[in-house]
């Protein structure tokens, strides 16, 4: 299991690991807290059930066997704060893949996203072999998020008016890629090893 210590700026000590069978609960947890926070830049607005995560889990699991998915999460004291995947694309699209982050309100701001994904896309170009673009989607107004994807290397490719809506409020969706190779803490990523 791939596993990294890693230590944000103001001294929070956290571990990035593969996720394991057995943890839906913990998984559950730490994505029914977006849920109820107002423009958290997540998709999801309804509670998950311990056995819909549990399908939910083992099939991101499956997908990690049969290498078409890396997932890191990203756990503090014992807790799940953070989760990080990259899943390559099938058939035509095969040299693309998607990425995702999601990160509890108490580690933002700290470096653990950039770090997450810098290692979730380390892995990913590691096992995919020619994956040629990485690609992910933001809401609008989340202004971190995409200023975090910018410094990555993402850029704006296309946007899908008032593809969300929140209450009564509309927003649009960022869609963005990285051409590959990307430059990963200075050194050429590792892809190709």
């Amino acid at each position: 299991m791939v596993r990294f210590e890693h230590v944000t700026s103001d001294g929070t000590e956290l571990v990035f690991r593969e996720p394991v069978k057995g943890e839906a609960k913990a998984l559950m947890s730490f994505i029914n807290s977006f849920v109820d926070e107002p423009m958290s830049g997540l998709l999801i607005d309804k509670k998950v059930s311990l056995r819909g995560e549990e399908k939910w889990l083992e099939s991101r699991l499956d997908e990690m066997r049969s290498r078409s998915t890396v997932m890191l999460l990203a756990e503090r004291d014992g807790r799940v704060v953070g989760s990080c995947h990259m899943t390559r694309l099938p058939w035509k699209h095969s040299h693309r893949a998607d990425i995702g982050v999601a990160l509890k309100l108490e580690i933002r701001g700290k470096g653990v996203g950039e770090a997450l994904m810098r290692r979730t896309m380390d892995l990913g170009i590691r096992r995919f072999r020619g994956l040629e673009t990485v690609e992910l989607s933001a809401f609008a107004y989340n202004d971190r998020a995409l200023a975090l994807y910018k410094k990555l290397g993402f850029e704006e490719c296309a946007r899908i008016p008032r593809s969300a809506k929140e209450g009564r409020t509309y927003f649009d969706e960022v869609l963005m890629r990285l051409d590959l190779p990307y430059v990963s803490r200075g050194r050429k990523s590792m892809r190709g090893r």
